[in-house]
């Protein structure tokens, strides 16, 4: 069986990407049943082949692993398509805005403050504070 790796199966069964077997087979059933979109039920044909590919590809580990693979190759830089590139990117600005601010509060203080020794404390400081928010943005993009 030969599968897309453009169109989001998961998506498509309306299922988590870590879903497991069961709850893809659930999926499937309640789509196809209850929901109407077996063609015998009066639901669309194209739809309920959209389905079945999707449940062929997703029903089989070993398939659905190729499947996974061929959706992180295809995926910017290699990123998952669960949009974990996304959240890296959203972890690297948020860095640069809070590092900004930080330098931009630093450099106020040490402008009103008018000292060289004070400014060389401040700038130990804010380095001190940047390391700190850093660590604490790349520990919320790992959640």
């Amino acid at each position: 069986m030969r599968f897309r790796p453009e169109v989001d199966y998961y998506e498509v069964l309306q299922v988590h990407p870590r879903a497991s077997q069961d709850m893809v087979k659930k999926a499937y059933r309640t789509l196809m049943g209850e929901m109407g979109a077996h063609p015998d039920l009066g639901g669309d044909e194209e739809r309920a082949k959209l389905i079945n590919e999707a449940y062929t590809v997703l029903g089989d580990a070993d398939l659905r692993a190729a499947y996974d693979r061929a959706r992180a190759r295809g995926s910017p830089q290699g990123a998952p398509a669960g949009g974990a590139g996304v959240d890296r990117v959203a972890a690297f600005l948020q860095k640069i805005m809070l590092s900004a601010a930080v330098v931009a509060a630093g450099m106020t203080l040490a402008r009103l403050l008018e000292n060289p020794v004070l400014s060389l404390a401040d700038l130990v400081v804010m380095v001190g504070v940047l390391l700190r928010i850093w660590s604490q943005v790349t520990a919320l993009g790992r959640r």
